[in-house]
């Protein structure tokens, strides 16, 4: 009984021992987390070392510039060669080279008031021309279909378009016609120039 007595006391004595040492080696190794406090901070690289690539980007500049120079030469567009000056032979005949310019630039302008006149009469034309069109393919549909009261409704419409296109086609043929008298006056008109030209020419080399 006595010894039993005694083991129970030695190992109570151990449990109450236990934390006891627990709290002790905490403050023991206390000074052990101080210790990376003490590190010496890292060695900052010199700050001047970006500098020290500036003289060679400053001598690698002239060598790439006279590189480029060549290319922006030939870059440059060739100079326009001198325009030979006509001799006095050539030069008389250039009144007569003008008279036939001014008749191409009087004849273009002329055929501008044209257009000006007759585009209403052919947009007419051109819109009978594709409205019939329209309908006759319109009508073919309907008669496939076995749809007999679209196909004569259609016809009558086409009927009346096809009038209507003929009027304006001899309204259109009819303006034409008058222009073409028109354009032989003018032909007359620019040959007597070109004429009287030939013969200014003609007295100058002599």
């Amino acid at each position: 009984m006595k010894f039993r007595i005694h083991v129970l006391a030695i190992a109570l004595g151990l449990v109450l021992a236990i934390p006891a040492v627990a709290q002790e080696e905490p403050a023991k190794d206390a000074p052990a987390k101080e210790e990376p406090a003490k590190a010496e901070p890292a060695k900052e690289e010199p700050a001047k070392a970006e500098p020290e690539a500036a003289p060679a980007v400053e001598a690698a500049k002239p060598a790439a510039e006279a590189a480029a120079a060549p290319a922006v030469e030939a870059a440059k567009p060739a100079a326009a060669p001198a325009v030979k000056e006509l001799s006095s032979c050539a030069k008389s005949f250039e009144p007569l080279a003008d008279s036939y310019k001014k008749a191409y630039d009087d004849m273009q302008k002329w055929i501008a008031q044209i257009d000006a006149q007759t585009s209403a009469a052919n947009d007419k034309v051109v819109k009978l021309q594709t409205q019939i069109t329209e309908n006759e393919a319109t009508s073919t549909k309907a008669k496939l279909a076995g749809d007999n009261a679209k196909v004569k409704e259609i016809d009558k419409q086409n009927k009346a378009l096809w009038s209507e296109l003929n009027a304006a086609k001899k309204t259109q043929a009819s303006s034409c016609s008058g222009y073409g008298k028109e354009a032989s006056e003018r032909t007359k008109q620019y040959e007597a120039a070109i004429e009287k030209a030939l013969a200014d020419v003609k007295a100058q080399t002599k």
